[in-house]
């Protein structure tokens, strides 16, 4: 009813306001006044004003009353402020820029008296309006525009140049797919409110003003990043410096002056102990700011036991058991005090503050964390701004990189804010930065060594990078016992676990992982569904480290509950193992000292000892979700894995209802099982049986991302699985899976879930998954399957391959692929041929990642059809069809001109064709047309096109080479073909494409295929200058396939010396004499490297010295002989070269396609 009242009220003052018009006489001025009076007397917290009277009033008031009547200016401003701050009504475009001009001319022409008022109505306009106000930008943002001089000048006052920078940071706001500011002046915005924050804290103005422009300022700081993701390098120092200097504003002993800038340095040690003169300085800090808060003196007293004496007392007695000394304890325990804030230190009742005075201060506090919470806002957008290898420069500004300097009272980090500020939003806040400082640092922390060193005058930055990732550990395990906040309390798991996939465990001292799973698990139970996923998170992260850790095997093994857990029959449904809190989740942390302390000292240097077995376990004392298959194997079930299961799956809850955790729970437990199939599989293989029956079940839920989520878990635990089968190094003895085992686990997959998913399933994602997972099958399993279910795979898949979507064709064109790999499938000239069709139907797809897909498996299936001819498979041969084996040729050549993706799959496909051909297809002319195209396709994609399609195609010109059938040197092409190898073997700067160049040009197998004496020569000397330029390394990169590359060569040379003939020599002979020194020295290192086994290399070279031993029992003249004793000299036999001469290097060169 208020409402409609002061509705009725506006609407009457607008009626008779819209029929006044403003002339130099007293009635119109009063007139105007007792309307506008009437006007800004309603109550504008309650929304009552349609947005079409608001702006019918608006530009009825900015056009009538002249910008000289200083005081109606000023009452028209507060009620425009009114309607657009207070009603937060927007205004149409003609009406914005009508107000904009208004309060324009008004800030020019009008006293400095009501500048103030005006620039926060001017503010409230411009809020989200800066798209539309392209023609202001200049008045508005200019060198000489309006507001910019106000902030610069000396002279001005708090209030306004409060109102000015208000008015720039709501300019600097940026409304989504809308148009911005030019970049000009988005840069003056940048620089002047950087200047600002280097400005403010010298300046002589009161604290809630300072505050509240230095919450503009960073605010805008931080719409600039976010907007224009601009950073000029210059100014990244000093805003660096700005930011850190404020993240700590307010509390007690936090740095008074900003630094001019922070420059990038390595993390550098600091020094334990603080000085005396640091000391004093702190107490003189704490005696100012306790005399700034009330202007009255008061005794410091014993604060009363409250929620921030906890944490501060909880935090240091967690930082108590990690000291050696009772004087370390001592100190920190003093600096812990001193840095709760002086308010925190008396009680209510004890202090000397009147109301006024409490209220006062409340509000400075809480002025001060909000600047805090903006500066730490702004450092977590410029950490996102920021190439990671810049900001790591600037680490040791933000993170300690030893124990003495996260407890040192002098060096204020992101951990000061986390440890001890009072705002839980400051703290989130700080830990937000700390999260997106680390996150994708993996490469940069990779050099960090944390292994025994001895004390040393220096200090590798290995070391250094060590000792800071293990104080980010101590700090956050710190700040976990701490927390208690549901929010912050997730966001620093969160951050735990972005530390954990990018730190090198491998590279650290045992224990870091321990320590945090052991207090991650106690959480698991909490009460809150968000920091429960947030641990989730945090176990999968470790699940997922690699190369797999021996301390991450001892963490997840099985373990038992200690001899205190009281466990009964009713509550095994709720408790997974004795690291998870029985009952009721709790709101608090479980920890207390005299915990921590028992902890510690049961394992000092492997902190906990995770998964210890103890004696006398049983299923039935293990506490483990109620169902039968678990409780059989709940002796050698991981805890981990009890806890996903009783997560993922429903159990009954206090009224007998089925209780069903959160869908995020429930996601992220199976993303959990899918990192822990993956990476640690052996130690949760006995649990084989509990996730078969997890997957069915989950495959049968209602909800599609939980069926999603379980398709990705089959598709790593089959990986695995067909990795245990094919595995040589594993033995029974080891407890490995036997071949049946797995079988029976498929043949339970296929019976329903699968075959259902893959048949009626609408969701293609899944289905799409499902089909991957299809593939992981392996070949050994696949031939031990039932017939009727080894059909049912077969006849899903290839139905699938003509599916509308697009993924779903995708994955059942690439199982078909591996399919077709499978021995006793590929013998199967009826599936092959059925797969052929499915591929060539495909080939003619319009999506590009369906062609991919399709060409990959085009290329396998020719790959399968030459191995039936390695292997002899005469009846294969004899019924695979010509028709057939031409459309795969044509369609092979064709996918050669698609996109390099297609190519790089199309040449492996027309290589493997070429080398297949058998007599009776190559009698055919058609055939002969299909061979020269797919050799010129092999010339051009040698020539040009992306590494992997170039050393694609000179590997499946070696792979044509094998085909003796095919008439290599009377071709037309064959000139062709040796140029285009000869010149990517010398030239190419990618090393893998010569290699297989190199290897290309050692394949023919007879003399003739070279061609004429003038053809094999330019071979020769190709090869030759390849040595050479194989030292001209350009990119760093491919310096580790140098070695290959040399051998490669090599091994091309001692084949065609076997092929030499005596009329080559005499072109030969000059050759040999200009490159006998580059020869000689390859081929002693080559000879002595270890990349060659002995018996390959002496076979090599016994063939070689043998042909040429030949050659020299005939007729030749001197040059000739002369070039036949250069070629024994190289080809030489080094008896006395033993195995133990050839030092151990690694190569990362395998010559097969890519």
């Amino acid at each position: 009813m208020e409402n409609h009242n002061e509705k009725v009220t506006f609407q009457n003052c607008l009626k008779r306001l819209l029929r006044v018009t403003y002339r130099d006489d007293v009635s119109s001025k009063t007139d105007i006044n007792v309307l506008i009076d009437e006007l800004i007397a309603l109550d504008y917290a309650q929304k009552f004003v349609d947005e079409e009277d608001a702006n019918k009033l608006i530009q009825h008031v900015c056009r009538i009353i002249p910008v000289f009547e200083e005081q109606i200016s000023v009452k028209a401003c507060q009620i425009i402020h009114s309607l657009t701050a207070k009603q937060q009504l927007s205004m149409e475009e003609q009406v914005l820029w009508s107000a904009t001009e208004f309060l324009v001319k008004a800030i020019q022409r009008i006293s400095h008296w009501a500048t103030a008022e005006i620039l926060q109505t001017l503010g409230a306009v411009v809020y989200e309006n800066v798209d539309r106000l392209s023609q202001f930008h200049e008045v508005l943002l200019g060198p000489q525009g309006v507001l910019f001089p106000l902030i610069m000048e000396n002279t001005t006052s708090e209030e306004i140049l409060k109102g000015a920078v208000q008015c720039v940071e709501n300019l600097t706001f940026r409304v989504s797919s809308k148009e911005y500011m030019d970049d000009q002046y988005a840069a003056l915005c940048f620089q002047t409110l950087l200047e600002l924050l280097h400005r403010v804290p010298i300046a002589n103005m009161e604290s809630g003003s300072r505050c509240k422009i230095l919450i503009c300022s960073l605010r805008g700081i931080q719409n600039l990043l976010t907007a224009t993701k601009i950073m000029p390098s210059e100014n990244l120092g000093p805003l660096l410096a700005g930011i850190r200097a404020f993240m700590f504003h307010g509390l007690p002993g936090a740095p008074i002056s900003v630094p001019d800038s922070l420059y990038p340095t390595p993390l550098s040690q600091y020094d334990p102990s603080p000085t005396n003169s640091a000391r004093s300085e702190l107490q003189a800090n704490d005696e100012t700011s306790a005399k700034s808060g009330g202007g009255k003196k008061y005794k410091k007293k014993k604060a009363k036991k409250g929620a921030e004496s906890t944490r501060n007392t909880t935090a240091k007695s967690s930082q108590d058991k990690d000291d050696e000394n009772d004087e370390a304890d001592s100190s920190r325990s003093r600096e812990a005090v001193s840095f709760r804030p002086n308010w925190a230190k008396i009680s209510s009742s004890e202090s000397e503050y009147s109301d006024t005075e409490g209220g006062q201060s409340s509000q400075l506090r809480s002025l001060h964390a909000k600047v805090r919470q903006c500066a730490l806002a702004c450092l977590h957008t410029t950490i996102k701004n920021i190439n990671k290898r810049v900001i790591f420069g600037y680490w040791s500004s933000f993170i300690p990189d030893s124990n003495a300097a996260g407890n040192s009272p002098q060096v204020h980090t992101l951990f000061t804010v986390i440890l001890k500020d009072p705002s839980p939003k400051c703290r989130m806040g700080a830990l937000a930065a700390l999260t997106a400082l680390v996150d994708g640092t993996k490469t940069l922390l990779a050099t960090a060594d944390d292994s025994d060193q001895k004390s040393t005058a220096f200090v590798p930055f290995s070391a250094i990078l060590g000792s800071t990732i293990r104080e980010l550990h101590r700090c956050l395990l710190l700040a976990l016992v701490s927390e208690n906040i549901p929010l912050t309390l997730t966001q620093l798991i969160k951050c735990i676990s972005t530390l954990i996939a990018n730190v090198p465990y491998s590279r650290m001292r045992t224990g870091l992982l321990s320590r945090v799973v052991k207090q991650i698990r106690n959480f698991i139970s909490y009460r809150d569904p968000n920091v429960r996923v947030a641990c989730l998170t945090c176990l999968g992260a470790v699940a997922a480290i690699q190369p797999p850790l021996m301390e991450v095997c001892h963490i997840i093994r099985p373990t038992r509950p200690p001899s205190h857990a009281s466990v009964s029959r009713d509550t095994d449904h709720l408790n997974v193992d004795s690291g998870i809190n029985s009952g009721s989740r709790s709101n608090c942390s479980p920890n207390t000292e005299a915990g921590i302390l028992e902890e510690t000292k049961e394992s000092p240097n492997l902190s906990p000892r995770m998964g210890t077995p103890m004696e006398s376990s049983s299923g039935t004392q293990t506490p483990v979700f109620s169902d039968v298959t678990l409780q059989a194997h709940a002796r050698n079930v991981s805890w981990l894995v009890k806890l996903c299961v009783r997560n993922i799956l429903p159990y009954p809850g206090e009224n007998g209802e089925q209780h069903v955790e959160p869908l995020p729970v429930r996601l992220e437990s199976l993303q959990v099982l899918a990192h822990l199939s993956k990476g640690y599989f052996p130690i949760i293989r006995n649990s084989l049986s509990i996730l078969q029956d997890l997957i069915l079940r989950c495959f049968a839920d209602q909800d599609q991302v939980v069926r999603l989520h379980t398709s990705k878990l089959v598709d790593d635990l089959t990986q695995a699985l067909q990795r245990e089968i094919q595995s040589s190094e594993l033995t029974d003895s080891s407890g490995r899976l036997s071949l049946q085992q797995v079988t029976n686990f498929w043949i339970s997959l296929l019976n329903g879930a699968i075959a259902d998913i893959l048949q009626t399933e609408g969701h293609c994602a899944v289905k799409a998954t499902t089909c991957d997972c299809v593939s992981n099958i392996g070949p050994e399993v696949y031939a031990a399957l039932p017939m009727d279910k080894q059909v049912l795979c077969i006849t899903l898949i290839l139905g699938l391959t003509s599916e509308e979507d697009k993924i779903v064709r995708s994955s059942a064109l690439r199982t078909v692929g591996v399919f077709v790999l499978f021995p006793c499938l590929r013998e199967d000239v009826c599936f092959v041929a059925d797969a052929a069709n499915a591929i060539l139907t495909s080939m003619e797809d319009t999506c590009l990642n369906v062609r991919f897909k399709t060409a990959w498996s085009l290329a396998n299936l020719c790959d399968s059809l030459v191995l039936n001819k390695i292997e002899g498979d005469d009846d294969f041969m004899s019924d695979f069809s010509d028709m057939l084996l031409q459309k795969l040729f044509t369609t092979s050549i064709k996918a050669c001109q698609d996109n390099d993706k297609v190519k790089s799959n199309a040449v492996r496909a027309v290589g493997n064709i070429l080398r297949y051909l058998p007599i009776r297809s190559l009698g055919k002319s058609s055939f002969r047309t299909f061979v020269e195209e797919g050799v010129k396709a092999l010339i051009k994609n040698i020539s040009s096109g992306t590494m992997k399609l170039r050393w694609n195609a000179c590997y499946a010109v070696s792979n044509m080479f094998k085909n003796t059938l095919l008439n290599f040197g009377g071709a037309s092409w064959t000139r062709d073909l040796m140029m285009a190898l000869c010149a990517v073997v010398k030239d190419c700067k990618n090393f893998k494409v010569r290699i297989n160049a190199a290897l290309a040009l050692g394949s023919p197998s007879e003399r003739s295929h070279y061609g004429d004496s003038r053809l094999f020569t330019f071979v020769w000397e190709n090869l030759f200058i390849a040595f050479e330029t194989s030292e001209d390394i350009t990119d760093f990169a491919e310096f580790k396939y140098r070695n290959s590359l040399n051998s490669q060569i090599c091994t091309s040379i001692l084949h065609l010396v076997t092929l030499l003939q005596a009329m080559d020599l005499d072109l030969l002979h000059h050759l040999f004499l200009q490159k006998s020194q580059v020869i000689s020295v390859h081929f002693d290192r080559f000879r002595t490297s270890p990349q060659e086994s002995n018996s390959e290399l002496e076979s090599d070279l016994i063939k070689a010295r043998d042909h040429l031993l030949t050659l020299l029992s005939g007729h030749l003249n001197e040059d000739q002989r002369s070039a036949l004793c250069l070629l024994q000299q190289v080809c030489r036999i080094d008896e006395n070269l033993n195995e133990e001469e050839r030092i151990p290097e690694k190569t990362a060169f395998k010559q097969i396609y890519d």
